[in-house]
């Protein structure tokens, strides 16, 4: 089973990196088809990498979202592969390509672009503190463990 573990977000964006902390701290813990990835970057480049490798089974993402929850509260569901109009989609292709990283951006530019597996599951953080610098807010910082854990339990078949 191929499985990637992708984490959305600005490295220095405060709560907004837990994304990528989480994929730092799981990288070595990938093996047996599991493969652990820095998604910091534009939808559109991961949409083209993605169609240029062999297929995953499973495609898990992490990252912060303001949703409007409690600030440290964590999500995890099955993405259900819903577009939106398609003037929304438009609007997140030029969001990606002009740098915009996020969640919904990354899911609505892939999809739209037919590029994932049917099992993707994403794992959400409402943040606290989506100012530039290091470190997270304490909220997050009290959370890792949670979130790490429960990134590592959607790998298991």
């Amino acid at each position: 089973m191929r499985i990637l573990v992708g984490g959305v977000g600005y490295r220095y964006l405060r709560d907004g990196a837990v994304g990528v902390h989480v994929t730092d701290s799981l990288a070595g813990r990938a093996t047996n088809g599991i493969e652990v990835e820095d998604l910091g970057y534009h939808p559109v480049g991961f949409t083209q990498n993605l169609q240029d490798r062999p297929p995953y089974d499973r495609i898990i993402f992490v990252g912060a979202i303001v949703r409007g929850r409690e600030p440290g509260t964590v999500k995890a569901y099955r993405y259900d592969h819903v577009l939106p109009p398609t003037e929304e989609i438009q609007e997140r292709v030029s969001e990606s390509v002009t740098g915009v990283i996020s969640l919904d951006n990354l899911l609505i530019v892939t999809e739209a672009f037919k590029a994932f597996p049917d099992d993707v599951w994403v794992v959400e953080i409402e943040p606290a503190d989506e100012g530039w610098g290091e470190g997270f807010s304490p909220e997050i910082e009290a959370k890792l463990p949670e979130i790490e854990e429960t990134v590592w339990n959607l790998t298991k078949p």
